[in-house]
């Protein structure tokens, strides 16, 4: 989602949390699935459908290798195929 980096702004070093966001704190994430691509149940719905990172992540997930991927490798993946965002 869009800035949506901004979640973790203040998020503290000094915990077990790992982060994870479609955009840094001040861009917009990238549309993806947009029309012609916005079929749902066989009509368009006039608006994209995922941003570029989060459908990247989701997909990459639909490979079935997360329990032989760590969350850092898959980060790494995501972030190589997600060209339009930081």
């Amino acid at each position: 989602t869009c800035e949506s980096g901004s979640m973790f702004q203040k998020l503290p070093t000094n915990t077990r949390i790992y982060g994870l966001s479609a955009a840094n704190p001040t861009e917009s994430s990238w549309g993806t699935y947009c029309s012609p691509d916005d079929v749902v149940n066989g009509k368009h719905v006039g608006s994209c459908l995922g941003d570029l990172f989060s459908v990247n992540f989701l997909e990459d997930i639909d490979k079935g290798l997360i329990f032989d991927e760590t969350l850092l490798d898959q980060f790494k993946i995501v972030k190589k195929l997600t060209t339009l965002s930081q």
